[in-house]
C-alpha cells in the first residue's frame, strides 16, 4: 500500500480501522524468556538494576549505548526532518501481565507499520512502565509507552510516549492499564482497539531521536528511539492500579515502580526533530 495522506496516520491523521483476531505476533523479546534469571526493577534489591550484569546479563551493565536517558533540552541538536508517520490498524487488544510490565501483543495477521524517511518497521509489541524511563530535564512522567518496532533486515525502532496524571485521560490507555490482570503471566482481552488512539493529537513531527538500547535484560544495543515528550493524559485511577500490579510482580518484594533508572549518555548526540517546512 502506498504511503499517502489518505492511509498514513501523522500528525493530523486518521488509522485504518479493521478489527482483526487471531495468534499474535511473536515480540521483539523485551522481557527475558522463561528460566532466565530472575530480576527486578528495585534498585536497592541484590536482582535490581545494578546489579543485572552479575546476572547473566552483561551488556546491561558494561555496554557504553544504554536506554533510558535523560533528556537535556538545552543540549540536544536541532533539525528539520522526517515525521514519524504510522499505519495502525484495529484490532483486539490482549493485554498481559509479563511480570514485569503490562504488555500488548499484535496478531499475526495485522501489519502496523512505522515509517521514518525512507525506513519501514513494524510494530512488534507495546508496554508501558510507571513511572516513565526517560526523563526530561531530570523530570518523569507518570507513564510510559513503549512501542517496539522491527525492520525487514532485523533492526530495532522503538517509540516512547510519556503520559502525565490529568483530569482528561486517553480513554485507550486508561482502557489498557485498568483491564489488566494481577494475576502475572495471565492475558485479559481488552477489546478492540486501534494503537494509534494512544498517539492520537500528538505533533509527531516533533520529537527526539537517539540511538539507545532496550531497558530491560539483555538490553540488546542498536535500538533506534524516538521519544514524544508530551503524549497527553492517564487518569490517576489507572496509574494507581499499574503501581498496584507492579507491587504485585513476582520477585518485586512490593516495589511499586518498573522503570530503569537513566543511563549515561557517553557523548551520544540526542536530535531534536522539527518538522519539514512544507515544499510549494
Amino acid at each position: 500500500m502506498a504511503w499517502t495522506r489518505r492511509n498514513v496516520l501523522t500528525a493530523t491523521g486518521a488509522a485504518a480501522a479493521v478489527i482483526v483476531l487471531g495468534p499474535v505476533r511473536e515480540p521483539v523479546q523485551a522481557h527475558p524468556r522463561a528460566g532466565a534469571a530472575a530480576w527486578n526493577h528495585d534498585p536497592a534489591s541484590p536482582i535490581g538494576p545494578g546489579r543485572w550484569d552479575d546476572l547473566g546479563y552483561p551488556v546491561c551493565g558494561r555496554a557504553r549505548g544504554q536506554s533510558p536517558v535523560d533528556i537535556r533540552t538545552g543540549r540536544v541538536v536541532a533539525r528539520r526532518g522526517a515525521p514519524l508517520q504510522l499505519r495502525y490498524e484495529t484490532s483486539e487488544m490482549l493485554v498481559a501481565n509479563t511480570g514485569h510490565a503490562v504488555s500488548v501483543s499484535i496478531p499475526a495477521r495485522v501489519h502496523d507499520k512505522l515509517r521514518i524517511g525512507d525506513d519501514v518497521y513494524e510494530l512488534s509489541e507495546f508496554h508501558f512502565h510507571a513511572p516513565s524511563e526517560h526523563t526530561f530535564d531530570g523530570r518523569t512522567a507518570d507513564v510510559e509507552a513503549h512501542f517496539v518496532h522491527t525492520g525487514a533486515g532485523g533492526e530495532s525502532a522503538a517509540v516512547g510516549v510519556l503520559y502525565r496524571r490529568g483530569h482528561h485521560p486517553n480513554p485507550v490507555l486508561d482502557q489498557i492499564l485498568r483491564s489488566a490482570s494481577t494475576t502475572s503471566g495471565k492475558v485479559t482481552d481488552a477489546g478492540p482497539a486501534n494503537p494509534a488512539d494512544l498517539l492520537r493529537h500528538l505533533r509527531l513531527g516533533s520529537y527526539y531521536a537517539y540511538t539507545g538500547s532496550l531497558t530491560t535484560p539483555g538490553c540488546a544495543g542498536g535500538l533506534r528511539w524516538s521519544v514524544l515528550a508530551d503524549g497527553g493524559e492517564v487518569s490517576p485511577a489507572a496509574v494507581a492500579r499499574m503501581h498496584q500490579l507492579i507491587a504485585r510482580f513476582p520477585d518485586y518484594g512490593g516495589y511499586p515502580d518498573n522503570n530503569r533508572p537513566v543511563q549515561p549518555r557517553n557523548g551520544r548526540t540526542i536530535t531534536h526533530i522539527l518538522p519539514e517546512v512544507p515544499t510549494t
